[in-house]
């Protein structure tokens, strides 16, 4: 059964509206509640509806935490004795060349070596 069909259904069955952000599992598990008589029934079926919505947008928080940490970025160039040779550096996690002209990279753990032993300056 799709899941408006069971949204609906549900619906029907007892007059309660639910998300339709909940998975088809946990609508059938709410349907099988819904078409129980009863207030105890009922009374179930609120509890376990209000478990999984809590369950689901704790989940939809933590997915924009998760995409939120971008990783701070940093101007860097080679130093100048590098540079007068035309030397360069590339980044072997992002892929990105460090030359004489700064570019922004993010700070790996390469770039912070870099940074350490001086052959990168920070702008």
């Amino acid at each position: 059964m799709a899941k408006a069909d069971t949204i609906k259904d549900i619906k029907t069955a007892n007059g309660q509206d639910v998300p339709d952000s909940l998975k088809q599992a946990e609508l059938d598990e709410l349907l099988t509640l819904a078409k129980k008589d009863g207030s105890g029934n009922l009374d179930a079926f609120t509890s376990r509806l209000t478990e999984l919505t809590a369950s689901t947008s704790t989940t939809e928080s933590e997915s924009k935490k998760a995409e939120a940490p971008k990783e701070k970025t940093i101007s860097v160039r080679v130093n100048d004795t590098i540079a007068a040779f035309g030397g360069e550096f590339v980044d072997p996690e992002n892929r990105k060349v460090i030359g004489k002209k700064a570019v922004d990279v993010p700070r790996t753990a390469f770039v912070r070596e870099k940074l350490r032993t001086e052959e990168l300056v920070e702008e």
